[in-house]
């Protein structure tokens, strides 16, 4: 049997301070990412087009990936961190937690003054497409570097646990893999600064940034997947309690995401790191290694669900908590990631079939996994949901709208529409319609989208109720006997 998570029955008030300061920057990360995400896809829709130039569209388009890609799901991360440290029991360094929370937020800021002034030129590399300025490279490193702080305070937090305690629990482990692969991708970024030299320096910028950018991209992508599976089994967890899951295999499964990373810095040393074919063999190498554990995690927790139902399958459909929005963001990001896991972007590289696969498995999986937890944090900050009927709903929304934004991108991107440009829903007629459905979705998701962060920052922003926990309804799974 695995232990999940060991529950303490409160927060101090420091770990509520460092949570909620931690979860609010995520919130309003995730709102500039929403509202950024809504200009590209509607100037991207046929009759639609807001954004007025090009050199507009690639701004925004370079601001949207950032706040998205980059900042919404780091400073998620980090609060999830947070969040498993005060429910296990790990003593985080106080001074190492805020420097590194602020850290982040001074690089958020300095990241803004190039996208807010419209400054520099936009380069639409893979992983970190960027205004080629220095004030932009300063911001997101900084901002890096605080993550990194806040993943190395886990980690020693993790290494000073009591052992008389007992093993660490399946959350804490995973979320310490998580601060491995995180760690590793700020040493993966040092490391090709100092082989690749700072700045193009006459070398085209697009592949100068793309090998910078290469094997942080790839550990990130690590970071992301551990904590999205973490969160699943968190979710899962609170309604049905302790997994019958053999403990020793599943740990090794997590620490693949942990392991996997460390080869990330290894091309840079072995040869030119702007050679672009070793490049992508060393991609597909990694790529692989991150599929492994999601293939034998995630079923297992589906066997998992499927084994509480009982004898009845009809009634166990029928009385499963379909309007309770921790179980909803967990079915959608289980759906949503698994379907874009079949979308390989490299059947038709260069099109509109690339970002279907990553709004489906990132937006659509991490991202709606993340969301689930973050309703349940509220109940550790002793913040009742506002809004709970449109809580209800926002998952559907956001979900369904997704759905039909990855369908039109991706229907798009087989009819060859190109991806990263300004005019595609004008210049080809043959995707015309898959665009329009595109628009549709985006539009949806936008509004779901829009709701969370309504929701999250009304709950947020409310004055806290007295000292007894507040707890959302927990509807159980039917045969199931969890907390």
């Amino acid at each position: 049997m695995v232990a999940l998570m060991k529950t303490s029955l409160d927060f101090s008030p420091q770990q509520r301070k460092l949570l909620y300061s931690w979860l609010l920057y995520a919130i309003g990360a995730a709102g500039i990412a929403g509202t950024l995400a809504f200009l590209v896809a509607m100037t991207r829709t046929p009759g639609v087009r807001i954004l007025p130039s090009a050199r507009a569209f690639q701004v925004i388009l370079i601001a949207h990936v950032t706040f998205a890609l980059t900042i919404w799901l780091l400073a998620f991360i980090s609060t999830v961190w947070v969040w498993v440290a005060a429910q296990s029991g790990i003593a985080l360094n106080r001074i190492g937690s805020w420097a590194g929370l602020i850290t982040s937020l001074i690089g958020t800021i300095i990241i803004s003054i190039p996208i807010a002034l419209f400054q520099g030129e936009a380069v639409t590399t893979d992983y970190v497409p960027l205004l080629d300025t220095p004030l932009f490279f300063v911001g997101f490193v900084t901002f890096l570097i605080g993550v990194g702080i806040t993943a190395a305070t886990y980690l020693v937090g993790v290494a000073r646990r009591d052992r008389a305690a007992g093993p660490l629990s399946l959350i804490a482990f995973g979320m310490a893999c998580a601060a491995v692969a995180a760690l590793v991708a700020v040493v993966s970024l040092g490391v090709a600064a100092l082989r690749l030299g700072i700045g193009a320096n006459g070398r085209e910028p697009a592949q100068y940034y793309q090998s910078m950018f290469w094997g942080m991209g790839h550990s990130l992508q690590y970071v992301s997947v551990a904590t999205m599976v973490v969160v699943w089994y968190a979710l899962v967890g609170l309604f049905l309690g302790e997994s019958r899951l053999n403990a020793k295999f599943a740990k090794a499964m997590l620490a693949i995401f942990a392991l996997s990373p460390l080869a990330s810095p290894i091309p840079y040393f072995l040869y030119d790191p702007i050679t672009v074919p070793q490049r992508k063999a060393w991609g597909i190498a990694l790529d692989s290694a991150l599929s492994v554990p999601v293939m034998f995690l995630g079923p297992l927790l589906l066997v998992w669900v499927w084994r509480t139902r009982g004898e009845d399958v009809r009634a166990w459909l029928k009385r499963m908590p379909w309007g309770e929005p921790r179980v909803m963001t967990f079915v959608f990001s289980a759906i949503l990631f698994a379907f874009g896991l079949t979308i390989h972007p490299a059947a038709r590289q260069g099109t509109l079939r690339t970002p279907a696969h990553y709004h489906s498995v990132v937006v659509g999986g991490v991202t709606l996994a993340f969301m689930g937890l973050a309703y349940h944090m509220l109940s550790k900050l002793n913040r009742p949901v506002v809004w709970r009927r449109a809580a209800i709903a926002q998952p559907y929304l956001f979900a369904l709208g997704l759905m039909g934004l990855v369908s039109g991108l991706l229907g798009a991107g087989d009819l060859g529409a190109p991806r990263k440009t300004y005019d595609a829903a004008v210049t080809g007629a043959a995707w015309l319609k898959p665009m329009i459905v595109m628009g549709g979705g985006a539009a949806i998701a936008a509004l779901g989208g829009a709701m969370f962060v309504g929701i999250m920052a009304g709950s947020l922003l409310r004055r806290a109720e007295s000292k007894r926990t507040v707890e959302i309804q927990k509807p159980a799974f039917v045969g199931s006997t969890g907390d």
